[in-house]
This record gives C-alpha cells, structure tokens and sequence, in this order.
C-alpha cells in the first residue's frame, strides 16, 4: 500500500519522499567520499581553468567512478523498484552527482530548470525519473532543493514569478531520498545556515536517452559481472564506435542469451 502511494505522488505531484533510504554509516561514508572526490577534481582543474568561472564549484560529477561505495545509492534496494516500476525493467543510471551546497553560495544550480536540459515536452510514461539522496538534513535554513509541483505535466517553461510562487521546498532528514520526475522544474535553495548541505543526485533514464558522462568509459569498460548492473550502467547500450565494435556486441548479447 505504500508503494502505490509513493507511486501516486509521483505520477500526480511529480515527486515523493522515501525516508530512511540510507542507514547512517552509509550516509557518512558517502559524504565522507564525496568530500575526498571533489578534492581531487578540484586539483584536476588546475592550472587550466578556474571551476568558479563554469559554475562547477560545488558539483562533484560521477563520484562512482571514483569510489566502488556509492553503489549503496545508485543500486538502492529501496529506490530501484520504484525505478522499475515507472520505467520498466531496462533503463540506465544516466548520472550521478554529489551537490556541496556552502552557506550563503550562489551557484548555477540556484535557477530553476529541469534535468532534461533543453526538453519543454510531456511525457507519458514517463522518461526519466531523479533519485535525490539526502546526506545532510535539508531544510529551508540549510538551502533545502525546491520543486515546482506538477510542472512535468506542462510543455513550457513557467514564468520565473509563478515558480517563486508556488515552488516548495522539501525537507528531510539525512538518509532519506526523494524521487521526481525529471521534467519537474527545480532548483536549490540558498544556504544560509553555518553548515555544508550535501545530497547525491541520480538519474535514470530509458536507455534511449544518451548518458551525461559515458560510464563504461569512466570504468575503463570493466563491465560488472552482475547482469543487472551491466544494464544499469550502461554497458549493454553504449553507441559502438565502429561495425567491428557493434557487431562484437551483438555477438555478446547472443552469448548471454545462450547461456541463460
């Protein structure tokens, strides 16, 4: 019964909140990392540009290739079944990002937007669905991320007064998670406590819509052995590069058809 309703307040308001997605040993190992990842793109930076100048001082892009314990979120026993259930059994993780909101930061993420850059439409299934991990309790002191209720049912982007308007701002508590569709306009809040908010952002995807940084690619091509995260991941859907590369993955895909 709680599933259906998490369910319905998706497909109605847009978005729903799961509470405690994540223990709390997971929640600090996780902040934890993040931390320690943004360090090291900082550093990657260096000397080429400064981050500021895009907007990029508070994002740390797809810490799973950095850290093998942020597969406690994106294959959330909690949070995939829900992705299922709206998606189907094949999608992708599209991107993963961890978000360092500092006290009283202005940042690219302060604007309203959807996470389907580009994409004023509506969709019915839907397309893609965002799973927003809390890893520090969001409040509206602590810049909490607000959501424009039922905004994935129009195709145009609303006036900048109506979504001031009429935006809430979702509170939780660390270790829960809120699901939304990802046409559902957003943004984050200003912090004005004395404290970092940290959440981790991911979005999954029907697998026809392109990953925001190639995974397989970022692993290496290391494809997991789990045939459910070489789905999720994106190993069995990457473009091939050329005939020869298609046709190897034709004949891997045949393999596994075989075997089963």
């Amino acid at each position: 019964m709680e599933t259906k309703h998490h369910l319905e307040e998706l497909d109605i308001l847009g978005y729903t909140l799961i509470k405690e997605a994540l223990p709390f040993e997971d929640v600090e190992e996780l902040k934890s990392e993040l931390e320690r990842i943004w360090n090291i793109q900082e550093k990657e930076t260096e000397g080429i540009f400064n981050i500021k100048e895009i907007a990029e001082n508070n994002i740390v892009r797809a810490p799973l290739a950095y850290s093998e314990s942020f597969i406690k979120a994106y294959n959330n026993s909690k949070i995939i079944p829900f992705i299922k259930e709206v998606l189907g059994d094949y999608f992708i993780l599209s991107q993963e990002n961890g978000v360092i909101v500092h006290p009283n930061l202005t940042h690219s993420q302060n604007k309203w937007h959807r996470d389907l850059s580009h994409m004023n439409f509506v969709s019915n299934p839907p397309l893609a669905i965002n799973a927003f991990f809390c890893l520090t309790d969001f409040t509206v002191e602590t810049g909490a991320t607000q959501l424009l209720p039922y905004s994935h049912k129009i195709n145009y982007e609303p006036s900048s007064e109506y979504m001031s308007n009429h935006g809430i701002s979702i509170e939780a508590k660390a270790g829960d998670v809120f699901l939304f569709n990802s046409m559902v306009f957003h943004r984050t809040g200003i912090n004005v406590s004395q404290g970092k908010r940290i959440g981790l952002n991911h979005i999954y995807t029907k697998y026809i819509l392109k990953q925001q940084i190639d995974i397989p690619a970022l692993l290496n091509f290391n494809a997991p052995e789990d045939s459910f995260l070489n789905m999720l991941l994106g190993f069995d859907s990457r473009v091939p590069t050329s005939v020869l590369d298609y046709r190897k993955i034709r004949k891997a895909s045949n393999d596994k058809k075989k075997n089963k």
